[in-house]
């Protein structure tokens, strides 16, 4: 739950956690690497991983493409950029302040070009930065004199180094190009594609085969055989005399009993085909069974919103809702019924939910929903070709028994019995293997076109999220401008300039009502975020909170908050689960604040992931190792910490003089 400012992911209890809405995981191949995949290869996944926010996974790329023997001056500055990406020089750990002093020894061996030009400078700006004496002037001046290409990702994966005073040099260009760049490329129309589920394949409900059974048609057979024998004994009866006037009725019983029984097959079966269809428009509802019972809910609720969004609005809308309730309930039916994965939620199914929904009011328009019932219209010729010939059957089929019993009454009466016993059970069979087969061919036509235009619909949709789903790059670098314009923001309400900063953090978090994806490999994204700025100063530390509406680029509910360094008690950090993290920030003048930084995934991984890894990214791309190790060094230490970091090296800690002989 969050906190009634809005802003802070707050938990009352233990085990509280944060409502998540919806979460999709992408399937991309942006993050994967073969195991024998070449060291230029993992340099290039690399340089994709830093600049969408992955500064850990980029570090272990990079590395390990240069232990393989891509050791360019390339990937040497983009090496150190991954160390100090969302980083402070008081969060390396010994071992990387020794890899950065090993990379300023072997500088000079690279041949000159730009991205020598850009490493250097940056060795000469830690070198400045690690002295209390240092004057980072003439490597700013550098920095701001390499090409774009250099400049700009020194400026934007050295953001936590570039602090204090030598960020006043460059800060109003930074803000205004932050300011232009968080609408760019129609954000404002692509970043909901991101969230949105992955579709799922194009499916329609497979009709049933024919039911008529090899039994049926072997029983239709016998009847028949009997009937046409009982028939064929009469006719040889009366045929006997070899009269016009006995022969006449046996060919009128064959011709009429062949069309009395062709017309009553389209008859019968063209109005129970109508029947059937008109019952699909009353919406017959199957119940539920528990395994889906949740899934059908929720699908029936989407057929209910679209169904109410492509509706009329004006008077007709009342009509369009009761006279589509039926086939409304009959489709939601049919999508809870093919898909029954565990895996697949309403959000993967929504683009056919639309497209059924639309087309529904397409025919509506059209006066087209009920064209099932001209379909299977029974035609007046039909009709009366049926009524004729039944009645010259009958006509003719009392006069051939009256001939036949006049002659031999006890055979003809026999044969009359075995006809009269043969002929229902023999029409019936036929009726329902002959149906059945012209059903089958006729549904599975229906199907395959039904198919067919939801599979050019699905199509379709996955054309339009992959042409309009915003890359990894683009999220990471609209995320890192409104982070710039709150930032900028917070120093102007403070009224601070760069140089009374000592040192700034954010902490991104999941807000409340939001929705989450990924794709394979990256970190959580979210449709909302807390975002948690930190800035400390000689005098304390000013906290500014707020709810960044991601999609829709606005900002809500923010809270500022101003505390000592002595007011810091302590700082916790509580493992909810192997992939969820709590941040307790605990002040003496107040009660402690529970901020969740990552929440658990579904425990659903791809091949190359696991918890670990998945929990490892997360927390890079939320800036908590360099929040916490501020906050930990404030709770621990106070106002000491700060003044311990701005000694001359002669006084520093064990470990910081490597880097402060770069």
């Amino acid at each position: 739950m969050t906190s009634t400012s809005g802003t802070f992911n707050t938990v009352s209890s233990p085990g509280s956690t944060v409502g998540i809405q919806a979460e999709q995981v992408h399937n991309s191949s942006v993050y994967q690497i073969l195991p024998d995949a070449s060291p230029e290869q993992k340099y290039e996944l690399g340089i994709r991983c830093l600049d969408d926010g992955i500064p850990s996974r980029a570090r272990e790329l990079i590395e390990d493409a240069i232990a393989h023997g891509f050791s360019g001056c390339e990937a040497r500055f983009h090496l150190v950029l991954a160390m100090l990406d969302k980083r402070s020089l008081r969060d390396l750990s010994q071992q990387e302040r020794d890899d950065l002093a090993n990379t300023t020894a072997a500088v000079h061996r690279f041949p000159n070009g730009e991205w020598k030009r850009g490493l250097e400078a940056i060795c000469e700006l830690l070198r400045a930065l690690r002295r209390v004496d240092g004057d980072p002037g003439p490597a700013l001046d550098k920095i701001l004199a390499l090409d774009p290409p250099q400049r700009d990702k020194i400026i934007r994966h050295l953001d936590l180094v570039l602090t204090g005073g030598t960020k006043d040099r460059f800060w109003a260009e930074t803000h205004t190009t932050a300011q232009e760049n968080r609408f760019k490329g129609g954000r404002g129309d692509r970043v909901w594609a991101y969230f949105e589920p992955d579709p799922a394949e194009a499916r329609a409900r497979r009709p049933l085969y024919a039911q008529a059974t090899t039994v049926d048609t072997l029983a239709a057979c016998a009847w028949s055989t009997l009937g046409i024998a009982a028939l064929a004994y009469l006719g040889w009866i009366v045929l006997d005399t070899a009269s016009l006037a006995t022969i006449l009725p046996v060919l009128v019983v064959i011709s009429a009993g062949v069309v009395a029984g062709r017309t009553s097959l389209e008859w019968r079966y063209r109005t129970q085909r109508r029947l059937e269809k008109d019952a699909d428009h009353l919406g017959p509802r199957t119940t539920p069974t528990a395994a889906n019972r949740e899934f059908s809910s929720a699908v029936d609720s989407a057929f209910r919103h679209y169904f109410d969004k492509y509706g009329p609005t004006d008077e007709g809308r009342q009509t369009w809702q009761a006279g589509t309730r039926g086939i409304r309930s009959t489709l939601a039916t049919e999508v809870a019924e093919i898909y029954t994965e565990s895996s697949i939620g309403v959000g993967n199914v929504r683009w056919l939910i639309r497209h059924l929904a639309r087309r529904t009011r397409k025919k509506w328009d059209e006066d087209t929903l009920l064209d099932h019932r001209r379909r299977y219209s029974v035609r007046t010729s039909v009709k009366l070709w049926f009524s004729l010939s039944l009645t010259t059957l009958a006509i003719s089929l009392a006069s051939l028994v009256h001939s036949a019993v006049d002659q031999s009454l006890l055979p003809a009466s026999s044969a009359t019995l075995a006809l009269l016993g043969a002929v229902p059970p023999a029409v019936r069979r036929w009726y329902a293997v002959i149906s059945e087969r012209r059903r089958t061919i006729e549904d599975f036509g229906d199907y395959w076109d039904e198919l067919r235009t939801r599979q050019e619909e699905h199509d379709r949709w996955v054309s339009k999220l992959e042409s309009t789903r915003p890359s990894e790059k683009e999220l990471e670098a609209w995320l890192n401008c409104d982070k710039t314009v709150l930032l900028n923001s917070a120093l102007k309400h403070y009224k601070l300039a760069w140089r009374d900063i000592i040192a700034h953090a954010f902490l991104q978090t999941p807000a409340s009502r939001h929705t989450r994806a990924r794709v394979t490999g990256g970190p959580w994204r979210y449709s909302r975020y807390d975002i948690s700025l930190f800035l400390i100063t000689q005098d304390g530390v000013r906290e500014v909170s707020v709810e960044l509406n991601f999609e829709r680029v606005s900002t809500s509910g923010e809270t500022r908050n101003n505390f000592r360094f002595d007011a810091v008690s302590s700082v916790h950090v509580t493992e909810t689960s192997r992939a969820s993290y709590t941040l307790e920030l605990t002040l003496l003048n107040g009660p402690a604040r529970n901020i969740l930084v990552t929440l658990p995934g579904t425990g659903s991984f791809t091949t190359g992931e696991n918890e670990d890894s998945l929990s490892r990214i997360n927390l890079d791309s939320a800036g908590f190792t360099h929040t916490l190790h501020i906050l930990e060094g404030i709770a621990a230490e106070g106002k000491a910490w700060i003044e311990r970091d701005t000694e001359h090296d002669h006084g520093s800690p064990p470990g910081l003089k490597v880097a402060a002989g770069l």
